[in-house]
């Protein structure tokens, strides 16, 4: 019988639903609304900055990376050189 009991609190609950409780949909990027910059609340316009920075941010570090590529692989030799050099030094008891 318990199983029956069971079975019926089952049915019960499928078919006599209640509306869930409506929850706020975390907005997720949208062109539209982040144009209209006075309505967005301070969460929203750091995360709309961020987002419009990232490719500014990204360019230059490209850019200062494709300057200064040679200058970059002699402090990594350097720096491989050095620590080749350093290890003989150090002795292991």
């Amino acid at each position: 019988m318990n199983r029956l009991d069971e079975l019926k609190a089952l049915l019960n609950s499928f078919f006599n639903r209640e509306e869930p409780n409506r929850r706020e949909m975390k907005r997720v990027f949208q062109w539209r609304r982040y144009l209209d910059w006075k309505n967005l609340t301070p969460e929203e316009k750091l995360s709309t900055k961020r987002f419009l920075f990232i490719p500014v941010f990204a360019y230059l570090i490209i850019e200062i990376f494709n300057k200064n590529f040679s200058l970059i692989v002699l402090f990594l030799i350097g720096y491989v050189i050095y620590k080749k050099f350093e290890r003989g030094s150090i002795v292991k008891k």
